[in-house]
């Protein structure tokens, strides 16, 4: 009974302490545009296996397009040499009988873990590895403003796929038209606030088609494919939003991929983000050569990098929101995407009375409500090492 009572009460604990920190923190960046910004993509892992030297000109591409080397590709590049005890170990567990050979992991930090792909270092493959028609096209996309891309990983039924990619359309082009960036965000203290950076910004969600025997793109079919540890058992055709610097959600399977659900998936993108913890929301990296520093707008994030440290951050040094905010956010909240799946949920809006109150007044408590937060988590802190004393003077 100890033991469950402290099991419970740390899990208090934290849920306030989570508390504590997402209020202190502002929610007025759309997630797909937070994650364009903000979120590096994972680098995957590329280890060549050799039993001479590695060099030519498929080995010279794979080093210049690694990252740290000048590359813009999302891998690190690693050799293995087989002479060696260690490296001939490791070759015979992987079944390696032929060098070179190429494996590419998922990133050490991704929600999966395991080869993507392996084969010989071969003629033409170092540029397949970190470049492919579709990954272009896709990076294109994203930098070009896209809230998300759809990517159709066609089964090889006719039926079917046809009626997927009729769902997808239909839904894109009606998410593309109808859904618009909420214009009511909160500030770092959870009061409501007008966003008027993205007012304009075109929405827009673009759809891909891919087949999954695709040579080209064995590379990109593989990292979706195995994203998720069933997909690879389902013989459906298959979408993936993928949006930020290609990361890639959950899949969208055979009878699953219709319109509630893909417009879902596409309201969650274009709420609001408050978690700059980008290892925090699901999804997995996709292995992709882009230049991601110039995207659609320029530099539209301008929050820090980040998150609040010291108690300096709690003192406010802008004005009480203006006394017509409340009325608005109340006007949007029904029009309002539901809580963001990526993210956790925006802030609830002050109520029209704390919008209306006078600045100073608005300043004195949103201090008051940031020290009682403090006061609250150390007070929670207090009580689970209470219970930690007192678990261990029964036992």
């Amino acid at each position: 009974m100890a033991q469950s009572s402290f099991r419970i009460q740390l899990v208090l604990l934290g849920v306030v302490f989570c508390a504590v920190s997402y209020a202190a923190h502002g929610c007025n960046v759309p997630a797909f545009r937070y994650a364009l910004e903000r979120w590096p993509a994972d680098l995957y892992q590329v280890v060549v296996y050799y039993d001479t030297a590695p060099a030519g000109e498929e080995f010279r591409l794979l080093r210049k397009n690694a990252a740290g080397q000048g590359g813009l590709a999302n891998y690190s590049l690693r050799t293995v040499d087989v002479r060696t005890p260690e490296g001939k170990a490791l070759a015979a567990g992987r079944k390696i009988a032929a060098y070179p050979w190429v494996e590419i992991l998922y990133p050490i930090h991704s929600q999966v873990q395991g080869v993507v792909w392996s084969g010989s270092l071969s003629p033409g493959r170092a540029k397949k590895i970190f470049e492919s028609r579709s990954r272009s096209a896709l990076a294109e996309k994203l930098l070009g403003g896209d809230v998300a891309v759809w990517i159709l990983v066609r089964s090889g039924q006719e039926a079917r796929d046809r009626r997927a990619l009729n769902s997808l359309r239909t839904a894109l082009e009606k998410a593309s038209a109808t859904l618009r960036i909420p214009e009511i965000g909160t500030d770092q203290n959870g009061d409501p606030v007008v966003v008027s950076d993205f007012k304009t910004y075109p929405v827009h969600f673009a759809l891909m088609e891919i087949a999954r025997d695709d040579r080209d793109d064995e590379l990109l079919v593989n990292g979706l494919l195995k994203s998720e540890p069933d997909l690879q058992h389902f013989d459906e055709p298959m979408a993936f939003p993928v949006f930020g610097r290609g990361r890639a959600l959950y899949a969208l399977v055979g009878d699953g991929i219709q319109e509630a659900n893909i417009l879902e998936a596409c309201r969650s993108l274009m709420n609001w983000c408050s978690c700059e913890i980008k290892a925090q929301n699901p999804g997995t990296d996709l292995l992709v050569a882009a230049d991601w520093s110039r995207p659609y707008g320029g530099k539209m994030v301008e929050d820090p990098d980040l998150p609040l440290t010291g108690l300096s951050s709690f003192v406010p040094d802008k004005p009480a929101a203006n006394q017509d905010l409340a009325a608005k956010a109340d006007a949007v909240k029904t029009s309002a995407p539901a809580a963001c799946p990526i993210a956790p949920p925006a802030a609830k809006p002050a109520s029209s009375v704390a919008a209306k109150s006078a600045t100073s007044e608005g300043s004195r408590n949103m201090l008051t409500r940031n020290v009682l937060y403090l006061a609250g988590g150390a007070g929670f802190v207090l009580l689970a090492l209470s219970v930690v004393v007192a678990v261990k003077r029964r036992r």
